[in-house]
Order: structure tokens, then C-alpha cells, then sequence
């Protein structure tokens, strides 16, 4: 009779065991699944927390702010190689007007990155790459042309090479 109480005891306790994993699994079930249902918010953290919206605000307009800085100073550097190449009588029309049309784009972009329109801001970044690389196109275009004339120049007058400085 010990022995038959013993083996009922062990599939009892069995049973309870497998009873005991099945409710845990419940338990765990009912309290990641909610949040695994749960759509995925632009605005939480690695932990799962929402950003306040005045932190976001403020970190997309910083964006926006330096964006435009950067933009700026592209602007100011080209300006300052166009005054360069003026000084040396290098002929900066093809320069000077795809400049203006980079500074152009400038408004367009702001407006683009204050409103949050990504599809803007992709197409304008598009044709500034685009508008960077004429400029920098036209440059190599009239600096070579320079270098030519005067290499021309060199040799015309005197029959000789005289180096011209890069």
C-alpha cells in the first residue's frame, strides 16, 4: 500500500508540475503579448519608453538648424574659390551661376526640413549633389582653360615654355 501511495503521490505531483509550467507560460503569454502587439512608435527609445515631444522638437529643429549652417558655409567656401579664381582673371560665369542656383535651393530646403517632408529633402539633397558636381565640373573647366591660354600665350610670345603655376 506504501508503495502504491508513493507512485500516486509522484504522478500527482507530476501533474501539478505540468499544470504549474502551463499557467506560467499563461501568465508570461499575457504580458509580452500585449506589448509585442503593440505598433512601433517613431518616437520610443531602445526601451520601449515614448520621447517627451518637446525633446524630439527640439532635436529635429537643431537638425534643421545645423542642416542649413552646413549649407551655408558650402555656399560661402564656393564664393570664396569664385573670388580666388576672379583675382587671377579666371573666367567664373558657369561657376557663378550654377552657384546661384545652388543658393537657390536653400528655402526649398529649409521648407522641406521644417515640414518634415523626407520626400522633399531627398529630391532637393538629389539635385544639390547633382548642382555640386557641375559646380565642381565648371571650376576644373575654367581653371583648364586658363592654363591653356596662358600655356598658348607663353609660347606664342617668346617661342620658349615659361611654366605657368597651378
Amino acid at each position: 500500500m506504501n508503495a502504491s501511495r508513493i507512485v500516486t503521490e509522484e504522478n500527482m505531483n507530476s501533474k501539478n508540475m505540468v499544470k504549474g509550467v502551463f499557467l506560467a507560460f499563461c501568465i508570461i503569454g499575457m504580458l509580452v503579448l500585449p506589448a509585442a502587439a503593440a505598433p512601433i512608435s517613431h518616437t520610443a527609445n531602445g526601451n520601449g519608453t515614448k520621447i517627451d515631444q518637446g525633446l524630439a522638437d527640439d532635436l529635429a529643429s537643431n537638425r534643421v538648424q545645423y542642416r542649413l549652417q552646413e549649407f551655408d558655409m558650402h555656399v560661402t567656401r564656393a564664393n570664396s574659390v569664385i573670388s580666388i579664381l576672379n583675382k587671377y582673371s579666371i573666367d567664373t560665369t558657369h561657376m557663378q551661376s550654377t552657384l546661384n542656383t545652388i543658393s537657390s535651393k536653400r528655402s526649398s530646403l529649409e521648407t522641406a526640413m521644417t515640414n518634415k517632408d523626407q520626400e522633399s529633402v531627398k529630391a532637393i539633397n538629389g539635385e544639390l549633389k547633382t548642382l555640386r558636381e557641375q559646380l565642381m565640373t565648371d571650376m576644373k573647366e575654367s581653371v583648364k582653360a586658363h592654363r591653356a591660354a596662358a600655356k598658348s600665350s607663353a609660347t606664342g610670345k617668346t617661342g620658349a615654355t615659361t611654366p605657368v603655376q597651378p
